[in-house]
């Protein structure tokens, strides 16, 4: 059955839950308006690309490396903090996962609720309005925390011991940032234009001191820096054809051979094991 035309969520938020830190509530209403703006300008597709498509979008090499660190999903039990518009609990729940949708912004539960009915996996994605570092959930409830471009919004001291309570004893959390570690980079971040760009006030991309401070929670820690001169993949309007290949192949020779370039890349993936 073909999922009947999408209904803009509403536009009035409800009052803060109590317990909410003032940072969380601001941060709720920021992210509240951006999702509502990019759902009515049709920016926010009801469909999500299969995962081939998506492979080939900006940022799918690593969505790709994060499935395979995944492993198989089906039956696993999944919390997705901060899970915005629902993209990663919609692929996640695709592959069999078992999904809790956590987000301080009710337009975007909503939209992630419509999203995941239109893709067929509405019997698989809960969702539920929470900030990350306080989870309703009771102790090891989980195989994997998950995360996409969370970390660099929350308070990492009090968010790892709630990773940590609510992960099952062989648990593992697994998170893809901006890397905020190249000077460049963060110039361009913070001034100038390009598509897509948007920011709330309290986020800043995340630091290799961040994720040791997360990783002090955890007994094994593990990084993968992706995104060299291939960062060009947004420029290119994806991650497929000739360019991107030669670009992808430069950066996977120089991160191999000199370590000290990765502190560059753009994005990050941190994998954090009890």
């Amino acid at each position: 059955m073909e999922p009947g035309p999408e209904k803009a969520p509403a536009t009035v938020a409800p009052a803060v839950p109590s317990g909410w830190t003032p940072t969380q509530a601001e941060e709720g209403r920021f992210f509240d308006q951006h999702w509502l703006e990019l759902f009515a300008a049709g920016r926010i597709p009801l469909r999500i690309p299969p995962d081939a498509e998506l492979f080939e979008e900006d940022l799918g090499r690593s969505l790709a490396y994060m499935l395979a660190r995944l492993g198989e999903l089906e039956g696993r039990r999944v919390v997705d903090l901060g899970c915005g518009p629902g993209d990663f609990s919609i692929f996640v729940a695709r592959h069999g996962a078992q999904v809790e949708a956590v987000d301080v912004s009710p337009a975007a539960l909503e939209i992630t609720r419509q999203r995941a009915a239109a893709n067929g996996v509405a019997a698989l994605v809960q969702t539920r309005l929470m900030p990350a570092e306080r989870l309703d959930f009771p102790d090891g409830a989980f195989d994997w925390v998950l995360g996409f471009g969370v970390l660099h919004h929350t308070d990492l001291a009090v968010l790892g011991p709630e990773i940590r309570r609510v992960l099952k004893p062989d648990g593992k959390a697994l998170f893809r940032e901006p890397l905020g570690a190249n000077p460049a980079l963060e110039f361009a971040r913070r001034h100038l234009p390009y598509q897509g760009k948007y920011h709330s006030r309290h986020e800043r991309p995340l630091n290799y001191a961040d994720m040791a401070l997360l990783g002090t929670f955890f007994r094994e820690t593990h990084v993968r820096e992706f995104y060299l001169f291939s960062s060009l993949s947004r420029l290119l309007g994806g991650e497929r054809g000739g360019l991107f290949r030669l670009l992808w192949a430069v950066d996977e020779f120089l991160l191999r051979h000199f370590r000290a370039l990765r502190r560059f890349c753009r994005y990050v993936v941190v994998e954090y094991r009890l």
